[in-house]
């Protein structure tokens, strides 16, 4: 599937599931599983710096995984060989040049082939017209809530007085 796009990396898209989903992104191939993003490969030598930072490792050229922000904890405890990617905070990565690459997609890739639900991050669907214009309408606040929160407000000064 697109071979002239991947040389090196190729393999790893025969440890995927069935099913899978494939489009150029980000220079390389992102996978879907599922409506999410499970992976991208990427195969692109020589930058390793980002925003004026300089990485110890290639920034564009391995897999990486997307896992959202608030989830990576459990893999970085089992996966200590995982990467912040720079680019994204939700995506976790693997160099290429790394030691032990292929054992190490091998695992991961383990996880996705299981359904972790922990790996992967939803595709984002479009709004329909009628949902971006609702959306985009001011939101009335209802009086009364306010009006409640003073009474409540009031209250609890009067209690707090009387405590004295």
């Amino acid at each position: 599937m697109l071979d002239h796009v991947l040389n090196n990396l190729i393999w790893i898209e025969d440890l995927l599931p069935p099913g899978y989903e494939c489009i150029p992104k980000h220079g390389g191939l992102a996978y879907y599983l599922d409506m999410k993003l499970v992976l991208i490969l990427v195969e692109k030598r020589g930058e390793y710096e980002h925003k004026g930072v300089s990485y110890p490792f290639e920034l564009w050229n391995g897999c990486i995984f997307p896992i959202e922000y608030k989830k990576q904890n459990a893999f970085f405890l089992k996966y200590l060989f995982l990467e912040n990617h720079p680019a994204n905070k939700d995506w976790l990565y693997i160099p290429a040049e790394s030691e032990n690459f292929e054992e190490e997609v091998k695992l991961v890739m383990r996880e996705i082939t299981k359904g972790n639900p922990l790996l992967g991050i939803p595709v984002k669907v479009a709004k329909s017209a009628e949902e971006k214009e609702a959306s985009s309408r001011p939101k009335k606040k209802s009086p009364a809530k306010k009006a409640d929160k003073k009474k409540e407000n009031a209250l609890f000064l009067s209690i707090a007085k009387k405590g004295k």
